[in-house]
C-alpha cells in the first residue's frame, strides 16, 4: 500500500524562521536606529503581508486554518458552503455557455453507419438465397449485396431561437440515397416536410391554433417560450442561487458533528489521509431537516416564478398553501414526539487537505454505501462499494487509472454478484473496462480520444476507438463474434456554433389546412411519374439494372395511381390483407383460413410442399416422416373441429 499525506503539497515556508529579518544586519551605530527601523517594518510587513497573501490564495492554507481553529460543525458547514459554491459556479458556467451556443445557433450532426466485411456478405447470402443459383433477379440481389461497403443513417439537426431544421437521410458507400427533411417555427407553429430527392417543394401544416383548441394554450406558449429562449425559465445566476440555496438548508441544519482529523482510508491499492466528517441522524432528524427543507421551498420565489408564471401549473395561493400543508403535517408529527432515537444513517464525508470532498459513505441497517476519489503521485483511484449486513459486497466499481501529462490509462472493473439456478450458489463476476490513452479534446464538445477494450465473461471482448480529429468525434467497434470479425459499426458527431436556420416560405410551399387532412389530394403535390421517377432513379444508383429497376418502378405506379382514383394500394376490401376477398388469409377466395369449399374452414395441407433436403441438417429423415405424419394428423383434427 502506497500512502498519500493530506499534507503533500502544504508549504510550510511562510511560518519558517529563516523567512524573519535575518538578512538584515544587526546595526546599532547611532544615527541609523531610523534605518533598522524601517527595514524591520518593511520586513515584517512582508512577512505578514506573505502569510495574508498565502491564506487568501492557497485553498490548503485556508483549510487547514479553518480546521484548526473551528468548531467541527462550524468546519463542516465551511467545507460545505465551499464545494456547493464550487459546484454552483461550475453548473451556471456549463449552463450559460450552452445558452449562449442556442442563442447563436448550433448544429448537430450524426452518422450512425455500418462497414461491412466479406464474412457478414457471404452469411447474408448464404443464408437468405443459399448462394448463386443461377436466377437472374436473384443473382443481381446479390450483385448488389457485394457491392455494398458501408451503410449509413445519417442526420443533422440545426436550431437558433426557436427555429428548427433536421435532415435524415441513408448513405450507401457514402452516396446519398434518400433523406427526409424536416423544418418548423415554434413560435408562429408552422412545420414543414418532404423528401428532397423526390420533390423539392415543401408539403407545410399550420398548427398555430392546435393549443387553444385543445384548451392548452398556456402549455404550448410555456413550450414555445423554452424553445425560443431557455434561459427566460432559469437563469445561469438562478441556477447557482439555487444550488447554494438547499445546500445552505443542509449546513444551517447539522448542528452536531464528529471530525477525525486524519483517519486513514483505503481506495482500491492506495490509502490517503483525508479529514472525516461524521452526521449521524435519526428518524425526528429525518423530519426536522424535511421541515426546513419545505419552509425554503415555500418561500423560493426561482420555483415559485417557474411553476406558477412560466408553467402556469397552478397559481400562486395554491403553490403556498399545498406546501403549508405538508408543513403542517410534519410539525404534527414533530409535536407528537413519538419516535425512535436510535441513528438510522450515518454519513461520513471524506475532506481533502484543500477542503474539497472526495468522496461519501453512507450506512442504514447495517448496509452501506462507500464512494471516493484519492490520488498518490500519478495514480487515480476511485470505488464505488456495497456492502449488505452481513458483509459481502454484491456490488462494486473501481477505477485504477495512471496520469501522463494530459493523457489517462487504466482500467475500470465493474463486480457484481450473479446467482446460478442450476448449482444454487452466487458467484462474484467481473466486467473489465480497460481504456489506454484517454485525452480531452474538447471539453465543451465532448470530444476525446481513446482505445477501449470491454472484457466481460462468457463474451468475446469488445473494443472500440475513440478518436476526434478537433471537429468531429468518431466512435467505432469491431463487431467479434466467435473469434470472427463482422464488420464495423460506428457512431460520427459534430457540433458547430453560430448557424442560421433558414426556414421554407409558406407562398412557395403546399399548405394542408390540418381541419381537412383527410380530404387533402395527393395528387395536388405530386405525381405517379414523378414517383415512379424516383423509385427507378434511386434502384438504379443502388446499382440494379435498367430493367429490373422500371419494372419496380412501373408498380409503385400502378398502386399510386390505383390509389389516386379512390381505391387502396394494396387491396379492395375491407380486411387486414394483401388480397382482393373479405377474408383475412393471405389468398384469393372468400374461406376464412384457406381452403375453397363453402364451408369457409377448411385447412389444407400438402406434403409435397415439404422437402427433406430443407430440413436435413435438422432431422434424420425418420424423424422428417414422423414430423409429417404428426401435422397431417393435426390438420385432420382442426378440420373436423371447424367443421
Amino acid at each position: 500500500m502506497s500512502n498519500y499525506d493530506q499534507n503533500n503539497g502544504f508549504d510550510n515556508s511562510q511560518f519558517d524562521a529563516s523567512m524573519s529579518a535575518s538578512g538584515v544586519e544587526n546595526v546599532t551605530k547611532k544615527g541609523k536606529g531610523k534605518k533598522a527601523a524601517m527595514i524591520g517594518g518593511i520586513s515584517a510587513a512582508v512577512v505578514v503581508g506573505g502569510g495574508a497573501a498565502a491564506y487568501a490564495f492557497s485553498d490548503t492554507v485556508k483549510n487547514q486554518v479553518k480546521l484548526r481553529l473551528s468548531k467541527p460543525e462550524k468546519y463542516y458547514a465551511w467545507v460545505t458552503e465551499k464545494n456547493s459554491s464550487t459546484l454552483g459556479e461550475m453548473l451556471s458556467e456549463n449552463y450559460k455557455k450552452r445558452l449562449d451556443n442556442m442563442k447563436k445557433g448550433q448544429e448537430v450532426d450524426l452518422s450512425v453507419y455500418y462497414e461491412a466485411n466479406d464474412n457478414v456478405k457471404d452469411l447474408i447470402i448464404d443464408e437468405i438465397f443459399g448462394g448463386r443459383s443461377g436466377d437472374k433477379e436473384t443473382d443481381q440481389i446479390i450483385d448488389v449485396i457485394e457491392n455494398i461497403d458501408k451503410l449509413s443513417l445519417s442526420a443533422s439537426l440545426s436550431a437558433k431561437k426557436g427555429n428548427m431544421k433536421t435532415n435524415v437521410g441513408l448513405d450507401v458507400n457514402d452516396d446519398r440515397i434518400v433523406s427526409f427533411d424536416v423544418a418548423g417555427n415554434t413560435d408562429e407553429m408552422s412545420y414543414f416536410f418532404r423528401v428532397p430527392e423526390l420533390k423539392e417543394q415543401w408539403l407545410g401544416v399550420d398548427a398555430s391554433d392546435i393549443g387553444e383548441e385543445a384548451g392548452m394554450s398556456e402549455i404550448v406558449e410555456a413550450y414555445k417560450e423554452i424553445l425560443k429562449d431557455p434561459g427566460s425559465f432559469l437563469s445561469p445566476e438562478d441556477l447557482e442561487t439555487e444550488v447554494n440555496r438547499y445546500a445552505g438548508v443542509w449546513t444551517n441544519y447539522v448542528d452536531e458533528v464528529k471530525l477525525e482529523k486524519s483517519e486513514e482510508i483505503d481506495i482500491c491499492d492506495i490509502t490517503v489521509n483525508y479529514t472525516v466528517a461524521t452526521v449521524e441522524l435519526n428518524d425526528k432528524d429525518m423530519d426536522k431537516l424535511e421541515l426546513e427543507f419545505l419552509k425554503e421551498l415555500k418561500n423560493d420565489k426561482v420555483i415559485k416564478k417557474i411553476v406558477t408564471d412560466k408553467l402556469d401549473v397552478m397559481d400562486e395561493d395554491d403553490f403556498e398553501e399545498q406546501i403549508q400543508d405538508e408543513i403542517d403535517s410534519v410539525k404534527e408529527d414533530l409535536e407528537d414526539d413519538d419516535y425512535d432515537k436510535d441513528t438510522i444513517v450515518t454519513i461520513d464525508t471524506y475532506i481533502d487537505a484543500t477542503g474539497t470532498i472526495r468522496g461519501f459513505n453512507f450506512e442504514s441497517d447495517g448496509n452501506s454505501v462507500f464512494m471516493a476519489l484519492g490520488k498518490d503521485g500519478d495514480n487515480i483511484r476511485g470505488e464505488i462499494k456495497a456492502t449488505d449486513e452481513d458483509g459481502e459486497v454484491p456490488f462494486s466499481v473501481k477505477l485504477n487509472a495512471e496520469e501522463n501529462g494530459k493523457k489517462y490509462s487504466g482500467d475500470i472493473t465493474f463486480a457484481y454478484e450473479s446467482y446460478s439456478y442450476r448449482d444454487d450458489e452466487s458467484t462474484t463476476k467481473e466486467a473489465v473496462l480497460n481504456f489506454d490513452d484517454f485525452e480531452v479534446v474538447d471539453e465543451d464538445k465532448g470530444y476525446v480520444n481513446c482505445d477501449v477494450s470491454i472484457n466481460i465473461p462468457d463474451l468475446d471482448p469488445i473494443d472500440i476507438s475513440l478518436n476526434s480529429d478537433g471537429k468531429k468525434q468518431d466512435i467505432n467497434y469491431t463487431i467479434r463474434l466467435n473469434g470472427k470479425d463482422y464488420g464495423k459499426i460506428g457512431v460520427t458527431y459534430g457540433i458547430k456554433y453560430g448557424v442560421d436556420v433558414d426556414l421554407p416560405d409558406k407562398s412557395s410551399a403546399c399548405m394542408i389546412d390540418k381541419d381537412q387532412m383527410e380530404d387533402f389530394d395527393i395528387d395536388s403535390y405530386i405525381t405517379s411519374d414523378e414517383i415512379s421517377k424516383f423509385v427507378e432513379d434511386k434502384l438504379l444508383q443502388i446499382g440494379f439494372d435498367k430493367d429490373m429497376s422500371e419494372s419496380a418502378a412501373e408498380s409503385v405506379k400502378e398502386g399510386f395511381d390505383e390509389r389516386a382514383e379512390g381505391g387502396s394500394l394494396f387491396d379492395d376490401d375491407d380486411d387486414w390483407d394483401y388480397d382482393d376477398d373479405d377474408d383475412w388469409d393471405y389468398d384469393d377466395d372468400d374461406d376464412i383460413i384457406g381452403g375453397s369449399d363453402n364451408s369457409g374452414f377448411k385447412y389444407e395441407f400438402n406434403r409435397d410442399d415439404f422437402n427433406y433436403d430443407d430440413y436435413k441438417k435438422y432431422y434424420t429423415e425418420e424423424e422428417f416422416e414422423e414430423m409429417l405424419d404428426e401435422m397431417e394428423e393435426y390438420y385432420e383434427e382442426m378440420n373436423k373441429k371447424a367443421s
